[in-house]
């Protein structure tokens, strides 16, 4: 909303409060009072003058019922009434004693029954508290502690029924529920001993009767505000005064609104001379806490009254907004004020809206007294013969500087917010319109099809996986082909030192139970009959090894070896069963020609490569097939008897070249590969498929891998120019670098319900020239780079309903084009996809992009013409950050980012059609663009954002 904007100052004039506020009531809550069993005389003083007979009445017996030493009543001459009822209350509280005076004013009265009071306590009580039963005993608890010479009591309305005994309620209720508390609990020392009753040791505060009495402000004698005077004196000279909130007393407050306001404004006086002299004084600073307390109350109704202020400012300017959010503030902040009072009187809640009208009212009556300070009497009470009459102008004219206050403050408030708020947006609304083109055409048209992403010929180009074929009785090559509809020398291609026979180059009949791969109709061979009679040139079987060292070599044509069959050829100098179904290579392993080898666990459950800083063993396949079945393959320090854990001076690795295949099932890979060195011939990453250079169509090389585990490789597993191949239910996790690594010409895979983590770098990569590849359903996660990479030029790719999350990138395209990117969850990376390196016209639609750290979307770097839509993208810092050319972003959701779109640098001819951005943080749309550029806004919605567009101006 932008006109959060506007109400910035208020806002943090707010916190400021709030804070305050929030310290005070967080120490409160850890005050208690003080429990023991101290005990003291403790005499009564009571001035009346004016009092209601009956209430004094009630006050006498309250008093009595606390069992005080003494009560002594000192009553003006001319309150015949109270005088009356006072001598009938003596006849049956002998310790009663009456000063009948002709002294006007509250603290001679005062003094004048402190002097003759006999107790080490005195209790100053006006005539029209009512004390509660226990009142007395644990008011007089605080003084076991001998620095404490003033102890303030808890003050409630007794039974409050008129709206000014209601209002006059809460604010008792919470000044004992949060000042009061706070400052007895931080520095010992109050704002006031209220008068209604106080309790203090007559031996401090008879010294300073003189002082009491004869108070001076600017050349007058004060008469009001005896109760702040006289525990400013106490405080001034060191003593402690404490708070016992489990003294209670109560009174009735006046009924009529007038004498309530009346009372306030002379409250309100005698709290402004009172502070005013306390903190022209030095003593007042010992105690930092409640200087600062001071200070802070002195400002505070300046910085109150700017709170209405805004409200008809926003109203004068048209922001609505604004001005709905100050009332519903208003209320809110007011309801958590008087929650101690609503405690007891919760139907009071439909009062709240006079109480926040009078909260304002009170911050003016703040200012105006302010200004009549050395008006005074006891206004309530005195006759108006007794009180120092100020000339009706001098009234009038005060009220006429208040008011000039609040309206000179308020022309400042509507000329700044106007220059700040109104004037910059009239000017977003002129840089808008030479920002974006407004369009009415329909964008989403323009996004094509799948068919015209991927290719006209993709339903056929994505359908290129390479079946497996095991071999049955009585089956020929002619009828595997015909089985499978492809020709004959095309299965013959597929499967070169298989089928392949000697220079003649014809069919044999294949060996029952071995595996070919059927290659798909769509694949295209490009014969090399020199390589088929190459690869088919050993059609007998036999094994080639010295007889102690050097590597084992197998050969022969559909020929199928076993662990065993091995062994006894080459007995256990190369190959050991250590324990059951556990078998040791103590030299390099080579299979030739179309041979296969099954490693399954009926006869291996664990093979163990030896592997240490002397010796790597290897298992190498030219034109071969592998099968693993339920068995663990893994690097063996045979020295220290653990795996080799260190890759970086070589280590135990398995790889087949060209028309091979490695089938592997249920299985686990691990601790195996290194980074191969550039002299060397063969891929060294851990367990690798790798088509020679020039082989490339020639042949295929392929497999499939299920429900497998690859772990502490160098890489977990690597293929170079396969094709078709499966990989399903795999994990791979704690590799150095990467998860799953299809690399050059890897093409047609699928690549489904896979888990890869904690990869040194990306979970899966598919790099340089991989085409037409299904990756879906996968999840990949917590890897030191990407989730998924595809790299340059790794074209025409799906990748379709997998979670990606705790990566740098969830998904990073790198110079690479026309893939499609859908149903992806893509959270809590850094960046959710980024395109780079000039990728292209890839589709991104249908995707939830969410809570990634820095942006859900990223295009730069001239990744131009990509389509993204209908995907949800929210919580990110910025869900679409382009710096790019021609992008179609439409029918997305852009919620509650920091910024939905942000357009930047030369970013020209985007398209942002029929978005809905909603509660964004700071912007909806954010443009950084220079103006001669344009983009191109269509029906967009906005919704709750801060601002929901806004175009930077260098």
């Amino acid at each position: 909303m932008e006109a959060i904007y506007y109400l910035i100052p208020l806002g943090v004039i707010g916190i400021w409060r709030w804070t305050i506020w929030l310290i005070k009531r967080v120490i409160a809550s850890f005050y208690r009072p003080v429990i023991n069993r101290y005990k003291s005389a403790v005499s009564i003083v009571t001035p009346v003058y004016n009092e209601d007979p009956k209430i004094f009445k009630t006050a006498l017996l309250s008093w009595k019922a606390n069992k005080p030493d003494e009560i002594i009543a000192v009553i003006d001459y001319t309150d015949k009434k109270c005088i009356k009822v006072f001598d009938k209350f003596s006849s049956k509280f002998l310790n009663a004693k009456l000063i009948i005076t002709k002294k006007p004013g509250k603290r001679p009265a005062l003094a004048d029954g402190i002097r003759v009071a006999k107790s080490p306590v005195v209790a100053l009580v006006d005539c029209d508290t009512i004390w509660d039963v226990d009142t007395l005993r644990h008011g007089i608890m605080p003084f076991k502690d001998k620095k404490v010479a003033a102890v303030a009591t808890k003050q409630s309305v007794l039974k409050p029924k008129s709206i000014a005994q209601r209002l006059f309620s809460i604010r008792l209720e919470q000044r004992y529920w949060d000042d009061i508390p706070f400052l007895s609990m931080t520095v010992n020392r109050l704002q006031c001993v209220s008068g209604r009753t106080g309790f203090y040791r007559i031996k401090v505060i008879k010294p300073m009767l003189k002082d009491f009495v004869d108070e001076f402000f600017w050349g007058k004698r004060v008469i009001s505000g005896e109760d702040k005077r006289l525990t400013y004196l106490v405080e001034a000279r060191g003593h402690k005064v404490k708070f016992q909130s489990s003294s209670q007393v109560y009174t009735n407050g006046a009924y009529e609104f007038s004498t309530y306001l009346k009372q306030q404004i002379r409250w309100i006086r005698n709290s402004w001379r009172a502070d005013l002299g306390a903190l022209k004084s030095a003593w007042v600073f010992r105690y930092p806490v409640l200087a600062f307390y001071l200070i802070d109350r002195a400002i505070q109704p300046f910085t109150l009254i700017l709170s209405p202020i805004f409200f008809a400012t926003s109203l004068l300017l048209g922001l609505w907004q604004a001005a709905i959010l100050i009332v519903i503030w208003w209320h809110l902040s007011r309801a958590i004020k008087m929650f101690p009072h609503l405690k007891k009187y919760p139907l009071d809640i439909f009062i709240l809206p006079i109480y926040v009208v009078y909260s304002f009212t009170h911050a003016y009556y703040k200012v105006f007294s302010l200004l009549t300070l050395n008006t005074q009497g006891w206004i309530t009470r005195w006759h108006k013969s007794r009180l120092t009459k100020m000339p009706t102008y001098r009234f009038a004219f005060a009220h006429a500087v208040t008011i000039a206050i609040v309206v000179i403050t308020g022309q400042q408030v509507y000329t700044t917010e106007k220059r700040l708020y109104l004037a910059p947006i009239q000017k977003q609304k002129v840089l808008m319109s030479q920002a974006f083109t407004q369009s009415t055409k329909n964008y989403l048209a323009q996004i094509p099809t799948e068919e015209n992403i991927l290719g006209a010929t993709a339903p056929v180009k994505q359908d290129l996986l390479v079946k497996r074929h095991v071999v049955q009785p009585g089956q020929t090559v002619n009828s595997i082909a015909y089985q499978y509809n492809v020709p004959v020398d095309q299965l013959i291609y597929a499967n070169a030192g298989h089928l392949a026979y000697g220079t003649y180059f014809y069919a044999p009949v294949p060996t029952v139970g071995t595996a070919i791969s059927i290659p798909p109709t769509d694949f295209e061979f490009v014969p090399d009959f020199s390589f088929y009679e190459d690869a088919s040139k050993y059609p007998y079987f036999y094994i080639e090894a010295d007889a102690d060292k050097g590597p084992v070599r197998i050969f022969g044509n559909q020929s199928v070896v076993t662990l065993t069959t091995i062994h006894d050829y080459v007995g256990d100098s190369a190959l050991k069963e250590v324990s059951p179904k556990i078998w040791e290579l103590y030299r390099p392993l080579e299979l030739y020609s179309g041979t296969t080898l099954r490693l399954d666990s009926s006869e291996v459950e664990w093979l163990r490569l030896i592997s240490r800083q002397d010796v790597i063993t290897s298992i190498k396949g030219f034109d071969t097939v592998i099968e693993i079945r339920n068995t663990k393959i893994t690097s063996w320090d045979d020295t220290e008897k653990d795996y080799d854990y260190n890759h970086l001076d070589g280590r135990s690795y398995i790889v087949v070249k060209d028309a091979s295949r490695i089938d592997i099932y249920n299985s686990e890979i691990a601790y195996l590969g290194y980074s191969r060195p550039l002299e060397h011939p063969f891929s060294t990453y851990g367990i690798s498929w790798r088509m020679s250079t020039g082989k490339l169509k020639t042949t295929l090389l392929s497999g499939e891998v299920i429900d497998s585990k690859f772990h502490h490789n160098y890489f977990g597993a690597y293929t170079y120019g396969a094709t078709g191949m499966v990989w399903r239910g795999n994990e791979f996790y704690d590799n150095v670098r990467y998860g799953l690594d299809p690399h050059d010409d890897s093409t047609g895979f699928l690549v489904e319900y896979n888990i890869s983590h904690d990869n040194g770098t990306h979970g899966i990569i598919l790099s340089k020239r991989c085409l037409y590849n299904t990756i879906r359903n996968n999840i990949s996660y917590n890897n030191g780079s990407h989730g998924i990479m595809l790299h340059e030029q790794s074209n025409f790719n799906i990748i379709d309903n997998n979670d990606l999350y705790g990566n740098i990138d969830g998904i990073a395209l790198h110079s690479s084009h026309k893939n499609i990117i859908r149903n992806n969850n893509i959270y809590e990376n850094i960046i959710g996809v980024r395109g780079y390196f000039s990728s292209t016209n890839n589709d991104l639609s249908d995707n939830i992009i969410s809570d990634n750290l820095q942006y859900g979307i990223y295009l730069y770097d001239k990744s131009d013409a990509n389509y993204v839509h209908n995907n949800l993208l929210s919580k990110n810092r910025f869900a679409l950050y382009i710096k790019a050319n021609g992008n179609n972003l439409s029918e997305n959701t852009i919620e509650a980012n920091s910024i939905g779109i942000y357009l930047l640098e030369k970013s020209n001819n985007n398209y942002l059609a029929n978005n809905d951005l909603k509660l964004n943080i700071n912007y909806g749309i954010y443009s950084k663009v220079p103006v001669v550029l344009q983009n191109i806004l269509s029906e967009n919605d906005f919704e709750e954002n801060n601002m929901n567009t806004y175009i930077w101006d260098k």
